[in-house]
């Protein structure tokens, strides 16, 4: 379970909340009859914590120009974002919609002459991410009395992790094919608002006609009749083969009643795979009212309906980041305040358009007061966040020299309109220490007294998992915070699924409109970005000690970054709190042995890239190189220590075994070159690691957890078995060369990840003192 805990200094009380950025919509459940339960997890602090270094005082506020923030601005910016590519995919991750989005923000940036007289220099950053939907053609046209009328619409993107079932959201059906392929559906309309009547319909009764459902038949947290009852409804239903698909969703402010969340971009829709799915495209019950159809009954008038639906998906696709440096009085030092540009296939006024205006209102009161700020500024707008915070792992991997000399960095995710006679709060996220013994949160608390003069209230909540692209950042010690308002007791009222549901996010009704309702939110939101901006000089912020020791991360086989950033977020912690400077190389970087120097420790993470899957990917391979594997072994030979990790399953934002990693064996390279071997088969089934070693790695572990049917088989032709599963070994170490050189060796680079095991933890702290005491 998600580990909240609250800090309440004497101002507002505190409360604990999180907005998840992606909702998982299949939860696995195994059972393992044939694995005992876990003992109970032993709440016995480590022994031999090294010491917690007292943090400077932090300076009175600076002169911070707050009065110059307008809220017309901020709205002209929000309005400007949400005119892309409406009813196109909008702002959709990795779309066109993205890329000219970041088009207009550079272009606003160019017209701020101060912030050009002080040198200001922007970077566009391009990556790739597994799967991009983009949405070309969405018509829907209707025959009412005779006439025939245009109506707004858009398009599903389609599954963001399983390529196959992407594909049926492709009109063409084929990856990377995006020459204009439209299919048009036309047919005389059926309506379906219960899910009782999808069984009282034959195919006959739906051959050549256009069913209009309503979206809250399919709402699977609103219905409250469970996913699985759900998913067979959609299923029967499209097992019925209707020629055209118009999901209608219905716009409310009240809590508990459906308002088309996830339609865009993650309905159940997107995991149906055994029946055709027909042109399905999504409209607005209240984009019809001009037509005279108020209400679901009004749809009745409609006499015949035609779709026109163009969307192909692309494996992999192209997204972008744009970075803004500002020069500060002090270059040493840095601080980083980010959004993400792209929305969930919605106009995203809130999520995240507010963001991404607050950065530019940003830029435009430093603009306006002519003033400097104390440090170098980075203004980070991401892409494909909505997707897997793609751009912010991106990021974070190519820019580690910025990231040692960072004070601080805010993320701004986001501003939310809630549900009617919902409280809402803006809260200040975090990931303290507080698991190593240190529990300060001293960035959040600087921006509360920045901000508190100008009697703004925050609430700052010490969140122990993914919370959003700052997440990204806390494997690396920088310390980091979310910016979000949000209805926090919905979320544990409900769940952390309900949480999108208490406010307006992805959702249709995400519109520049609804967030004029929370303007002055938005203003009191700048406030605080505002102040990360200008009042952030070099002050220590961190918790840890001071870093004498170097952990690298070779990420440069590994093309989803993400997985490593969100994925070992307590592993580069726990390297931190024994003085480890984490480093990670980022995918497609050679590695040398300039990388390596001084290196205590060299993680080699999965090799994966993204044009495997089976369908029309890119043509290209990653590969450990023979001159790489030299310069690891002769990097052990000489006494160092290097931990290899694979993965079953391709590696992502939190982790779920749908796409087969065809590059598990790459590292083989490598490996082979230590006598070890990762081989092809299944790995034994359960996700708990029993432990009977002694070693020092092992010390106070009993059992942790892995994932799910992740783990690679391996051999070893020599070394010690520390853990086994199944008879299998699970983890291994290799002695090597005359110098002590070691290679400890992986099943799952799951075991790296905490999950809910204490003993993951410990394992982790256990493998941060053993590098550093080598």
């Amino acid at each position: 379970m998600i580990d909240y805990r609250e800090e309440r200094p004497a101002a507002p009380s505190i409360v604990a909340v999180t907005k998840l950025p992606i909702l998982v919509m299949v939860l696995i459940l195994v059972a393992c009859a044939s694995s005992p339960s876990p003992p109970p997890i032993s709440t016995t602090p480590p022994t031999a914590l090294p010491p917690s270094p007292t943090l400077s005082p932090t300076p009175q506020p600076a002169n911070i120009p707050f009065d110059l923030i307008s809220q017309e601005s901020l709205f002209g910016y929000l309005e400007a974002l949400t005119a892309i590519q409406p009813y196109s995919g909008w702002r959709n991750s990795a779309s066109t919609g993205e890329s000219e989005a970041l088009d207009y923000v550079a272009a606003t940036l160019e017209t701020f002459a101060h912030l050009q007289s002080l040198g200001i220099e922007m970077e566009r950053q391009h990556f790739n991410v597994f799967i991009e939907a983009e949405i070309h053609e969405t018509c829907l046209h209707l025959t009412l009395d005779g006439q025939e009328v245009e109506v707004p619409a858009d398009a599903l993107r389609g599954s963001r992790d399983d390529v196959f079932l992407a594909l049926r959201f492709d009109s063409d059906g084929s990856a990377r094919d995006t020459d204009p392929n439209p299919v048009v559906a036309e047919g005389a309309v059926v309506l379906i608002d219960a899910p009782e009547q999808i069984y009282t319909l034959a195919p006959a009764d739906l051959a050549g006609k256009i069913v209009f459902l309503d979206f809250a038949v399919i709402d699977t947290l609103v219905t409250g009749r469970g996913m699985d009852v759900v998913f067979a409804d959609v299923t029967a239903l499209l097992a019925m083969e209707p020629a055209g698909l118009v999901v209608v969703t219905r716009f409310s402010n009240v809590d508990g009643e459906s308002h088309g969340q996830f339609i865009g971009d993650a309905s159940i829709l997107n995991w149906v795979y055994d029946a055709p799915l027909p042109p399905t495209l999504y409209t607005r019950l209240k984009d019809l009212e001009p037509f005279g159809i108020a209400t679901w009954n009004d749809l009745a008038q409609i006499e015949t309906a035609r779709l026109t639906w163009d969307v192909d998906i692309i494996a992999p696709g192209d997204s972008e980041n744009l970075v803004a440096r500002i020069p500060g009085t002090d270059p040493s030092r840095a601080v980083i305040v980010s959004a993400h540009i792209d929305s969930p296939n919605n106009p995203g006024a809130l999520d995240d358009g507010s963001g991404s205006a607050m950065l530019l209102e940003v830029a435009r009161v430093i603009d306006t007061a002519q003033t400097q700020p104390p440090v170098d500024l980075y203004l980070v707008w991401y892409g494909g966040h909505e997707i897997g915070t793609y751009g912010s792992a991106h990021f974070v991997a190519t820019h580690q020299e910025l990231l040692d000399r960072t004070v601080a960095m805010l993320q701004i995710d986001c501003l939310t309109r809630p549900m009617d006679g919902n409280p809402a709060d803006i809260n200040i996220i975090t990931w303290s220490y507080n698991d190593f013994g240190d529990d300060r949160l001293a960035w959040p608390h600087q921006l509360a007294r920045h901000v508190a003069g100008e009697n703004i209230a925050v609430r700052i909540v010490d969140n122990h998992d993914l919370a959003s692209d700052n997440s990204n950042y806390a494997g690396f010690d920088v310390p980091h915070a979310n910016l979000i308002y949000i209805d926090h007791d919905a979320l544990m009222r409900r769940g952390s699924g309900y949480i999108h549901y208490a406010g307006h996010m992805h959702d249709p009704y995400d519109t520049v409109a609804v967030a004029r309702d929370v303007g002055d939110v938005l203003e009191q939101m700048t406030h605080v970005a505002l102040a990360a901006a200008l009042g952030t000089r070099g002050e220590d912020l961190r918790a840890t000690p001071p870093s004498g020791r170097r952990a690298v991360i070779a990420g440069n086989h590994t093309e989803s970054a993400s997985a490593i950033t969100s994925q070992w977020i307590s592993l580069g912690m726990a390297l931190a709190w024994e003085g480890f400077d984490v480093d990670m190389l980022p995918y497609g970087q050679p590695l040398t042995a300039t990388d390596l120097a001084d290196a205590d420790i060299v993680i080699v993470p999965p090799s994966v890239d993204y044009a495997g899957g089976g369908a029309n990917h890119l043509s290209y391979d990653t590969n450990w190189t023979e001159e790489e594997a030299d310069v690891l072994e002769d990097y052990v030979s000489r006494g160092g220590f290097l931990v290899l990790t694979n993965s079953a399953y391709e590696p992502s934002f939190r982790q779920s075994p749908i796409t087969l990693n065809d590059d598990r064996r790459d590292v083989n390279v490598l490996a082979e070159r230590f006598g070890i071997t990762y081989r092809f088969g299944p790995f034994p089934a359960g996700n708990i690691l029993w432990t009977e070693s002694d070693h020092a790695l092992m010390e106070g572990v009993r059992y942790m957890e892995l994932y799910e049917g992740n783990g690679v088989p391996l051999g070893m032709e020599e070394g010690q078995i520390l853990t086994q599963v199944g008879g299998q070994p699970a983890i291994g170490l290799v002695q090597f060369g005359d110098a002590d050189g070691a290679v400890l060796v992986l099943a799952d680079y799951g075991i790296l990840h905490v999950h809910n095991a204490a003993h993951n933890l410990l394992f982790l702290q256990n493998l941060s003192r053993y590098a550093g005491a080598r």
